[in-house]
């Protein structure tokens, strides 16, 4: 199949042939570089090795230019940016904006193609300033090291290079003189930059821009890695602070059970049984008939608890000498007038029974009012061993 181009020309498109021209009917007709030869970057990934952070590809001169790579460019479609899988006849409605002529050209170390742009958005987007050019293809690589004529060195080679579509983007891999309009009478100065490891030539214009983003970029990088690094130390500070509050309500936790194991204890060993029950009456009982016998019916005990009821006893004997008593004295003095008054504290041996009180514990056992009991007995008791001793 052969292709005819038939455009309605003008007087400057044969003036400069290279620049941009627009036909009577609106297409855009120009006729570009739009590949070359030579070292081309890759990230790793792209190249299906993550291993290596970039792949420099050798594009040489006998591949590039070779009669079946050459001649694939043509009738290629147009596309606007690299579609995510090759055209064909199945999208090329969907992703064509135009397509490349038949006259392919060798200009150096370069390829031009006519091309012919037909799509009106398309043509306003290259108008706007998209229009670099980037050659979709296949191509059979080989791995090996290795370093071009001019002395560049490579990682892998490109070979049976196939055309499937030319892209119009903002920013070709092969560099900013691939694009539409490349009047060589009116080139941009160019500079390269590294991009995320990976050399880019671009126009001055272009190169500033891309800095300036960088820059932005690298500006809120930065911002948000301070702000992690707030974020992190606030955060190890309020962990820490949750940590020491825990370990006091653990602590408090811990001294509230040991509290409540030992009230439940003595609510154990304070419940109410019938022995208990039996002891306690006998005891008020006894406290009641005690006080009774020593200051007779003057005795309140309605209401009264033992204690009370002994300190009625202590200071309607005692009176005023015993009102600041606290009640291990009062008790002492209680059972002290309870003994004399039922073994005749006035008429008797007062002091024997005082000492007999104290050597039988109700004062608490003092060996010294022992001792003092176990004399009186003796003396008491020596009329019964009198003969005895005298006889010895």
């Amino acid at each position: 199949m052969e292709f005819e181009e038939t455009f309605a020309l003008d007087a400057a498109m044969f003036t400069n042939k290279f620049a941009l021209h627009q036909t009577k009917d609106g297409y855009m007709i120009c006729q570009p570089r739009i590949a070359r030869t030579g070292i081309q970057e890759y990230l790793g990934a792209e190249m299906g090795r993550p291993d290596m952070k970039v792949v420099r590809v050798y594009r040489p001169e006998s591949e590039v230019m070779a009669h079946d790579s050459v001649m694939s460019l043509a009738g290629k479609p147009i596309t606007i940016e690299h579609p995510n899988e090759p055209v064909t006849a199945e999208n090329w409605r969907d992703v064509a904006v135009g397509h490349v002529g038949r006259d392919i050209l060798r200009d150096g170390e370069f390829i031009r193609v006519p091309l012919h742009l037909m799509d009106a958005a398309a043509i306003n987007e290259v108008k706007g300033g998209r229009s670099q050019l980037s050659v979709g293809y296949s191509a059979v690589i080989q791995w090996a090291d290795g370093v071009t004529p001019a002395g560049e060195k490579y990682d892998a080679t490109q070979t049976a290079i196939r055309a499937n579509h030319v892209a119009i983007t903002h920013t070709a891999r092969g560099g900013p003189l691939l694009r539409m309009g490349d009047n060589r009478r009116n080139q941009m100065a160019t500079r390269k930059i590294m991009v995320d490891g990976i050399q880019v030539e671009a126009d001055e214009k272009d190169i500033s821009i891309i800095e300036r983003r960088i820059a932005s970029l690298e500006k809120e990088v930065s911002t948000a890695q301070s702000a992690l690094g707030i974020a992190q130390t606030t955060a190890q500070t309020d962990a820490a602070k949750l940590a020491t509050e825990l370990a006091n309500i653990t602590a408090v936790v811990a001294t509230k059970d040991a509290e409540l194991t030992t009230l439940k204890a003595n609510l154990d060993a304070a419940k109410m049984t019938p022995q208990k029950l039996d002891q306690m009456v006998a005891a008020r009982v006894a406290t009641v008939q005690r006080a009774q016998k020593i200051i007779g019916d003057a005795l309140v005990s309605e209401g009264k608890t033992d204690a009370e009821m002994r300190k009625q006893v202590v200071l309607a004997k005692l009176g005023e000498t015993a009102k600041d008593w606290n009640d291990d004295m009062i008790n002492a003095s209680f059972n002290t007038l309870a003994v004399s008054d039922s073994n005749g504290f006035g008429s008797g041996n007062g002091l024997q029974h005082v000492v007999q009180v104290v050597a039988s514990n109700e004062f608490g056992g003092d060996p010294v009012a022992k001792s003092y009991a176990t004399y009186n007995e003796d003396i008491q008791n020596r009329w019964k061993t009198a003969g005895v001793r005298n006889k010895a």
